[in-house]
């Protein structure tokens, strides 16, 4: 029985570290993305 809870918790973290991985990496791209996007407006009015 101890060993079920045990399994049950660690599912259950590794699930919570796999969704702040998600969410860490889709802010990332999305800043990623829309600096890219601010780069190349900024610099088409400079040029």
């Amino acid at each position: 029985m101890k060993y079920q809870e045990d399994k049950k918790i660690f599912f259950r973290e590794r699930i919570h570290s796999l969704n702040i991985f998600l969410f860490l990496g889709f802010n990332l791209s999305l800043i990623s993305i829309l600096g890219f996007i601010w780069l190349n407006s900024a610099i088409g009015k400079v040029v």
